[in-house]
């Protein structure tokens, strides 16, 4: 087996986002938890293939992606922090079934240069 597909069959079993809902203490996947499941993705992504199969094969890939979630939710200078911390009193969530359609254009600075148009449900 090659690493995308330990890694796509640990997202067809939902593996890492239940982790991250452990650790978290949430029950449902909000964004804060689903950033968090795809930066782990994403950490696996990079890792070196023998050692992701090596993990597999040995039955301790689980444990490897807990202590990730682990490391990343409860570390203050973790990359998931950062990210949290840097964007996370600038974004909002959207509830779909109130809204239909949402777009704005943004500066690559990240200053709004367009509207948002809106329209409810």
């Amino acid at each position: 087996m090659t690493k995308k597909q330990i890694i796509s069959q640990l997202a067809k079993q939902r593996t890492v986002e239940d982790i991250c809902q452990n650790v978290a203490h949430v029950r449902s996947m909000s964004a804060d938890v689903q950033d968090l499941a795809q930066l782990v993705y994403v950490v696996l992504l990079e890792y070196p293939e023998e050692k992701v199969k090596a993990m597999w094969q040995a039955g301790s890939l689980r444990f490897f992606v807990s202590r990730i979630v682990m490391n990343q939710y409860r570390c203050p200078r973790s990359a998931f922090r950062k990210i949290v911390s840097e964007f996370g009193h600038r974004s909002e969530e959207i509830n779909p079934e109130t809204f239909a359609a949402v777009s704005v254009i943004m500066e690559p600075t990240g200053h709004r240069i367009g509207h948002v148009e809106t329209r409810a449900l």
